[in-house]
């Protein structure tokens, strides 16, 4: 049992637990989460499709087993902290001493035949205190530790982690998510809150290829309890604050607008997203669908439309027609052309691209802000923070001894104390 606990308490473990969870992490990245055992075959292989269902890979950060391990990870770290708290408290009150220096003096000292004052200043020791050996006979001593907080680095560091997991673990558990879509002036409910979205504008940059910089929304969120409204930006990269809550510009895709006539008239006018449908009011049974936008159609190799750019240069429209659940037609439209159901008429026009925010509130980002703001003071304290200690020892005619102790870099420390002799 006892050794069970000390590996579980180790360094190692802890070590070990924390690269399978990188890794584990890693391909929570690579591989797309959410999504069906076909979508993974046709992507993958069927046998990847396979291992990558069985150990929980499409939805990694809430499979049992990372789940088992992020608690033995908080646990190892927990234990290591609690069980080398003590010693580092001995360590700052006790060890860190005059007296205790002096016993560790050794074999090797490094001679002074001046005051130490000098030599303890030039080495950035502020604080220095006197004392007097206690063997026989008793030997004036001058004692100086600098950085003391240094060795919190490593301790610090453990806890830092063990918070971002604990943030990020309860992150994953009670945050909420929504998604909203639409194009410039329509607004959108958020979910079952009490918030509304505004997409007031929305611009995509283009580079000399036509290739997409850059996706721009400007939002306005409000609260319709309150009538309390706020705006902003977001663009890919670059998130909005609202309400406390996170707008993350998502992806983009096309709309166009469906105007149904009759007699030449238009009677019924709406903006779709490629995906969404249009049901005839004076003709209930009869449903539009817009399938997909192609800015540029082509002709694909497979026969399929295609698009040449991005740019909206011959715009074509896939369309379905449904007359009670059931496929009356499917085409392509380019330009002008119409679909035409007895005296109704079904056009598309005017595509422009929509927007698709994802909005998310974790109540815990907080805390996982805040170890990873004490991992980097942790580290600060670990690299720049050196405990060292000097003491110096009068031996009589003036002539001292000094000794030097400092855990990392010993070699250089005990060298810039004799440059310094």
């Amino acid at each position: 049992m006892k050794k069970a606990g000390r590996l579980l308490f180790s360094m190692k473990f802890a070590i070990g637990l924390l690269l399978v969870l990188i890794a584990a992490c890693v391909l929570g990245s690579v591989i797309p989460q959410g999504n069906t055992l076909a979508w993974y075959t046709a992507e993958y292989h069927e046998r990847a499709a396979g291992a990558i269902m069985l150990f929980g890979l499409d939805d990694v950060f809430h499979a049992p087993w990372f789940v088992v391990l992020a608690v033995l990870l908080c646990i190892s770290l927990l234990g290591c902290n609690l069980i080398r708290f003590p010693s580092l408290i001995r360590r700052m009150r006790e060890n860190l001493t005059l007296q205790n220096a002096v016993s560790r003096a050794g074999q090797q000292p490094i001679g002074l035949t001046e005051d130490p004052e000098k030599l303890f200043t030039s080495l950035g020791f502020r604080r220095v205190r006197s004392g007097v050996t206690s063997s026989e006979p008793a030997c004036e001593c001058r004692y100086a530790v600098k950085n003391k907080a240094g060795i919190w680095g490593a301790w610090l560091c453990h806890l830092g982690m063990l918070i971002v997991i604990v943030g990020f673990g309860l992150g994953q558990m009670f945050k909420t998510e929504w998604t909203v879509y639409g194009v410039p002036g329509q607004t959108r409910q958020v979910g079952d809150t009490v918030y509304a979205l505004t997409i007031d504008d929305f611009t995509t940059s283009l580079r000399p290829d036509d290739t997409v910089e850059q996706y721009t929304s400007t939002l306005t969120m409000t609260d319709t309890s309150t009538g309390e409204s706020r705006s902003g930006q977001a663009s890919v990269n670059h998130p909005l604050s609202l309400f406390g809550r996170k707008l993350y510009q998502n992806s983009t895709g096309w709309a166009a607008t469906v105007r149904i006539l009759k007699a030449g008239e238009v009677i019924q006018e709406a903006v779709i997203c490629a995906g969404e449908y249009l049901v005839i009011e004076d003709l209930p049974d009869l449903v539009v669908t817009l399938s997909a936008f192609y800015p540029d159609v082509v002709e694909g190799a497979d026969g399929r439309p295609a698009t040449a750019s991005g740019v909206v240069r011959n715009p074509g429209y896939l369309y379905r027609l449904y007359y009670k659940e059931q496929v009356l037609g499917m085409n392509l439209l380019k330009g002008d052309e119409e679909i035409t159901v007895e005296d109704y008429a079904i056009r598309f026009s005017d595509p422009q691209q929509y927007t698709l925010i994802q909005i998310k509130r974790d109540p815990f980002t907080g805390i996982a802000a805040a170890g990873g703001l004490l991992i980097l003071v942790s580290l600060l304290l670990a690299f720049y923070l050196r405990t060292a200690e000097l003491w110096a020892v009068n031996i009589g005619d003036g002539t001292w001894q000094v000794f030097g102790s400092c855990p990392k870099g010993a070699q250089e420390f005990i060298q810039n104390v004799r440059r310094n002799c």
